[in-house]
């Protein structure tokens, strides 16, 4: 009995463990340990466009989406919808004419702005090259609270973005996210401290 009783218990803490394991973690970093990490994500480049910005030259809505429960939690209004150009549920130019959406406009995932869903995010968007890749987006901050100004690979995964002061950093293998870098920087964009984020 003593014996069933033992193994029930590893069994459960075992399992435990590797629900908990399912979760990914963060990992705190000082200024030392984090100028260590800005290499591998080629952070100079990343606050280099930052600081460029972009003139954006388009107004579209994109529907907000929740993340899943075992994503972690980022700065600002973050959606899950934002990690690839490709997942933006409804991309809308704000003066297509039409109420009734094109084949072409279907095609591209563009629905004219009468026929969007309701509570869609406004938001600005620049096509064009950029040092991170290709394309940039501006989300609108709620409540007093800052934009987001998220920059895209040029083949629409979400490179990084920037949120009051803190700039966070995907990095990506293949198609799946494999880590996620959240920098303190201050009013030049210079580092302070950070912290990481390792999926399972």
């Amino acid at each position: 009995m003593r014996n069933r009783f033992v193994v029930i218990i590893l069994f459960c803490l075992s399992f435990s463990l590797f629900a908990e394991n399912e979760n990914g973690e963060w990992k705190e970093y000082g200024l030392k340990e984090v100028l260590g990490r800005l290499k591998f994500y080629a952070f100079a480049k990343i606050a280099q466009s930052v600081r460029t910005g972009a003139s954006f030259d388009q107004e579209l809505y994109v529907k907000e989406t929740s993340c899943a429960r075992d994503f972690p939690i980022l700065e600002g209004n973050f959606q899950c919808a934002l990690l690839k150009v490709s997942t933006f549920e409804e991309k809308v130019a704000e003066n297509l004419g039409p109420t009734t959406p094109s084949a072409a406009s279907v095609a591209n995932g563009l629905t004219p702005s009468k026929t969007i869903p309701p509570i869609p995010i406004k938001a600005k968007w620049y096509e064009g090259r950029t040092l991170a890749g290709k394309g940039v987006l501006s989300i609108p901050g709620k409540e007093g609270q800052s934009d987001l100004k998220l920059f895209y690979h040029t083949d629409g995964r979400l490179s990084h973005y920037s949120y009051e002061d803190k700039i966070v950093v995907f990095d990506w293998k293949g198609q799946e996210l494999s880590t996620i870098l959240t920098v303190k920087v201050d009013p030049k964009l210079r580092p302070l401290g950070g912290k990481e984020y390792f999926f399972p």
